[in-house]
């Protein structure tokens, strides 16, 4: 089937609004990552040139208090009784760093749907089943491609546009776009975008107790505009995933309309529609910061990207285990 553009979805009457269901096939786990052919990922490996390697994850205790209330890591190593040897033991929430926002996270609110149809009952109710989870993305071989960098900060400093990194500036599609042309960036279907917003800039420049407080007040941060425009350029532009680097890709508080999930004065909440509308993985929290240093040094904006989440059957979420390759 061809892929249709934004303003032709929904797909089929009485979807969710700007969904894709049954692009791929009404069981399809996929999404958007179903753009990762062999053949874009076979081409994306072009994109390795020199061998340099740049982690693209934090720390799991990255945030010194999560933010939302979620539980923060706990790590226990454990010493062996008969010989000399240690185990350890992890439980954490995978919200508290860098992530891969699945399917099964956030659906339609108003609805109460999630991709393709699901139901919360077909994931967390007496009957569930494994359906949506990020375990799919394993099994295909993980988010694996041609990666691509919007240094929006780098763009905006030389634009001398200034605003503050911690609260709610809103990156909208015509800068992103932009600031692709200014790096020289072509943009090609089936990319993983990642966008620099600056928050990591911001929070690294807090104190201990400055960072305690900012984790305590209502959520506030840089990110993307959530519009119509936006979701748009997002879903014409062919990405196969998207992510940023702070805690939440909108920008939040969004200021106006929706208050529910990032939503904007558009009825619109992007992580409705690009998790549950289009099966679009999203990234928060991503580590971008040595990344945008070796694309300023390189002159490229582009790179290979292998990411591999955590392999587990019914995974709402999960650390990316992700690396950048030049």
């Amino acid at each position: 089937m061809e892929r249709p553009f934004f303003d032709d979805l929904p797909m089929r009457e009485g979807d969710p609004p700007h969904s894709a269901w049954g692009l791929y096939g009404e069981k399809d786990e996929l999404g958007t990552l179903n753009l990762l052919t062999p053949e874009i990922v076979q081409e994306a490996a072009r994109e390795i040139r020199t061998g340099i390697r740049v982690p693209l994850d934090y720390p799991v205790d990255h945030l010194l208090q999560p933010s939302h209330g979620r539980q923060p890591l706990q790590h226990t190593v454990i010493r062996g009784k008969k010989k000399v040897s240690h185990d350890d033991v992890i439980s954490m929430n995978t919200q508290i760093s860098s992530q891969w926002d699945g399917y099964r996270h956030v659906a339609y609110q108003k609805s109460g749907l999630f991709y393709n149809g699901f139901t919360a009952d077909d994931i967390s109710g007496q009957g569930a089943t494994r359906i949506l989870g990020t375990d799919a993305w394993v099994k295909r071989g993980g988010i694996v491609g041609r990666g691509i960098l919007i240094d929006y900060l780098q763009w905006a400093q030389s634009e001398n546009r200034e605003y503050d990194l911690l609260e709610g500036h809103a990156i909208t599609a015509d800068e992103m776009q932009a600031c692709a042309s200014a790096q020289n960036l072509e943009i090609k279907h089936g990319d993983i975008l990642f966008v620099r917003s600056g928050f990591s800039v911001g929070y690294a420049a807090l104190g201990e107790e400055q960072k305690i407080a900012w984790s305590s007040k209502p959520a506030a941060w840089t990110g993307i505009e959530t519009s119509l425009s936006t979701a748009r350029w997002l879903w014409n532009s062919g990405f196969s995933a998207c992510a940023g680097d702070a805690p939440g890709w909108e920008a939040f508080p969004t200021w106006s309309g929706r208050s529910d999930i990032g939503g904007g004065s558009e009825d619109l909440a992007l992580h409705e529609v690009m998790l549950s509308g289009w099966g679009m993985p999203i990234g928060e929290m991503f580590d971008l910061e040595e990344l945008s240093k070796q694309c300023l040094r390189l002159k490229r904006y582009s790179f290979f990207v292998s990411s591999m989440p955590i392999h587990i059957t019914g995974g709402v979420g999960s650390p990316p285990n992700a690396v950048a390759i030049f």
